[in-house]
């Protein structure tokens, strides 16, 4: 069952503006948190020592102050020399307050340290949906998808977000930020965990 509208459980109005691309063709109407009944007064910690943890304590947070479905979304960018890191800390490394562009640049110091040779990374996306039943326990699904890839020392592009301008996937010369918006979003880790859920509710 696909339902007609969810609440993205975000802040980060980019993230909704491309979850409402994602999820277009399925039909979804897609609600930003603070504009939809109740989620103001939506809070969560991210705790969980998992991404798809988080992205369910999120969901079931907003859900819980909607009513309505619910996406959450935990993701990262996992650099293979550094042992994975920042991963669950890609959005607050930096501290809680810093920007999306004080963050890349703080990460393309980092990657500057590293042998060309090295700068094998991922971004990784996991997905949780939260169904609430009337009468019933919620309904949750959750997905994660990788994309593999590298990152670059210095920014090119100006699409995406976040660090789409440092990251170039396996076997593409473009970063993220250098696609048009609809390849951008066929190729994404976010793109690619949407495409996994939708998978899973057409088969339910």
């Amino acid at each position: 069952m696909i339902p007609e509208a969810l609440v993205v459980a975000s802040r980060n109005p980019n993230k909704v503006v491309e979850f409402a691309r994602l999820l277009a063709p399925a039909g979804w109407e897609v609600v930003a948190l603070d504009d939809a009944q109740g989620g103001r007064e939506a809070t969560w910690e991210e705790d969980s020592p998992t991404y798809v943890g988080n992205a369910l304590i999120k969901a079931v947070a907003a859900a819980a102050a909607t009513g309505l479905p619910a996406l959450g979304d935990d993701s990262g960018v996992e650099v293979y020399a550094l042992g994975g890191w920042p991963g669950l800390r890609t959005a607050r490394w930096l501290g809680e307050d810093a920007s999306a562009s004080q963050l890349r640049e703080a990460m393309q110091v980092e990657v500057a340290k590293l042998p060309e040779d090295r700068r094998q990374a991922a971004f990784v996306c996991a997905l949780a949906l939260v169904l609430p039943q009337a009468g019933g326990q919620p309904r949750t699904i959750t997905v994660e998808a990788r994309l593999e890839g590298s990152l670059l020392a210095a920014p090119r592009g100006g699409g995406g977000f976040g660090y789409d301008p440092i990251f170039v996937p396996r076997g593409e010369t473009r970063t993220m930020a250098e696609m048009p918006p609809g390849e951008k979003d066929r190729r994404s880790h976010r793109g690619l965990a949407v495409a996994q859920l939708l998978r899973v509710l057409a088969a339910a």
